[in-house]
């Protein structure tokens, strides 16, 4: 007898989909087929004609982060909160930054703490990415590499007061970038570096600019950091992946330019992912969210909609994050265009998003979204077939989604610890009506229904 069975649903793989459902055994997925064949169990649920998926991997979270600084305490209640509401939005396992031990200091008794209250607080599983902001981190990638963590983010763009706002207290040059793939490379093929790509000189000069020229609308935060800047990093990191036959994954891609700068760097043969958020392809710098829509890089134009819309449905993106960070209202809107952090809280919204404007609209299908939404990202971080499919001996990471259920992407409903999201009062048609995680319920209709302490380290 199973454990638990889902049946009366249509199972979702990224190579097609089955009329029926799955069973699971000890956390692990058993069996997939039509409801027929399916054996009895313990729990069965009835997934009403939706769709079941494998649960959504976000490989790009920023837990402990907000204008009000740094710290455990705030890391600690973002993992309980945040990963909440990430269940809550049919995502399984998040990939998280983990950087509150301070300025200069080693990473690893941070990530080795982190470990300890994930374990305590987080509802979903979860992994971390390596901040790399100092010499010192350089050295210690083959132990964070021992400790399981297998991808190392660098951050060329900030330096000066843009990058103590962040952590970042030495500028990160591609001498610091070119060390630290070839560091990364030689703990194995698994090891994966991240660039956040936007060119700092041209940023310099035109926040400058428009600075002394009075200006502090959400529009001259964009136009101080133009597409050409994103793209131009993307070219350094390609170039230099090509030199080192190292694998780099761009993060938070934003702008058209950076399109046609993968298309490239794959079609060269380099180990080059795409990742893009779905911020990027729905919001402009026209939208009317104001100081709270500030992130990097920054919202451009509906173009740039479009052109990553089809870089998704080409496979030119492999994989789709939030970029989520959690803040409230008041830290957003208390300074101005040029000194509020950026970010804001999106965990609980992508999975619907896609669904809403991908899936129903014609742009994604079922299994495109399977693809970059759970097995993509499995396989560029070392959790497949463990994470990111609906297959015999895969983790029962699985969400239902109604296509059809209708709801408002509001602060309320995302249940983030953030006072505001920035899609508040858009409708989104698509909702995950039930999460598991290692086939344990975790949320159900818009609801936590598990302890904290459920969520594992997966290395």
């Amino acid at each position: 007898m199973a454990d638990l069975v889902i049946k009366n649903g249509i199972v979702v793989t990224s190579q097609g989909l089955v009329r029926g459902g799955l069973a699971v055994e000890g956390g692990k997925i058993a069996q997939v087929s039509g409801d027929m064949t399916l054996p009895s169990a313990k729990q069965e649920v009835d997934a009403g004609g939706n769709y079941i998926l494998p649960g959504m991997i976000d490989p790009h979270v920023h837990l402990g982060m907000a204008a009000t600084g740094r710290g455990e305490d705030k890391f600690r209640a973002d993992f309980a909160s945040e990963s909440a509401s990430a269940a809550i939005g049919g995502v399984t396992t998040m990939i998280t930054t983990a950087y509150f031990s301070g300025a200069g200091r080693s990473l690893l008794p941070c990530i080795a703490r982190s470990k300890e209250i994930g374990a305590q607080q987080s509802l979903i599983d979860f992994k971390f990415s390596a901040m790399m902001m100092t010499s010192v981190h350089l050295t210690e990638i083959p132990k964070l590499f021992e400790a399981g963590v297998t991808s190392f983010k660098f951050f060329p763009v900030y330096r000066g007061e843009e990058g103590r706002q962040v952590g970042v207290t030495e500028e990160i040059g591609w001498d610091y970038i070119y060390k630290g793939m070839e560091g990364a490379n030689k703990c194995g093929p698994q090891a994966l570096s991240m660039i956040h790509a936007e060119e700092p000189g041209i940023i310099d000069v035109l926040r400058q600019r428009f600075k002394e020229q009075g200006r502090n609308d959400p529009r001259a935060w964009a136009e101080s950091r133009p597409g050409i800047c994103e793209a131009m990093h993307i070219f350094s990191g390609g170039l230099t992946a090509l030199e080192l036959g190292a694998r780099v994954y761009f993060v938070h891609v934003s702008a058209k330019e950076s399109v046609e700068a993968i298309q490239y760097f794959k079609r060269k043969g380099a180990q080059l992912y795409g990742e893009t958020c779905p911020h990027y392809l729905l919001l402009t710098k026209d939208s009317e969210i104001g100081v709270l829509g500030k992130v990097n890089p920054p919202l451009h134009e509906a173009e740039d909609n479009r052109q990553i819309w089809r870089g998704l449905q080409d496979g030119t993106f492999d994989a789709i994050g939030s970029d989520h960070s959690s803040n409230l209202r008041w830290q957003k809107e208390k300074g101005d265009i040029w000194s509020t952090m950026p970010g804001f809280p999106t965990i609980g919204a992508s999975l619907a998003l896609l669904v809403s404007e991908g899936v129903n609209k014609g742009r994604l299908s079922w299994e495109q979204l399977a693809r970059v939404t759970s097995e993509n990202t499995a396989r560029i971080f070392g959790l497949y077939p463990r994470k990111g499919t609906l297959a015999p001996g895969a983790d029962a990471d699985i969400v239902i989604v109604d296509p059809n259920r209708e709801w408002e992407l509001n602060a309320e409903n995302l249940k983030s610890a953030s006072d505001y999201s920035i899609y508040a009062g858009k409708v989104a048609k698509g909702k995950a009506v039930k999460t598991f995680v290692r086939g344990k319920l975790v949320a159900d209709d818009g609801r936590a229904v598990a302890q904290g302490s459920h969520g594992v380290y997966v290395a």
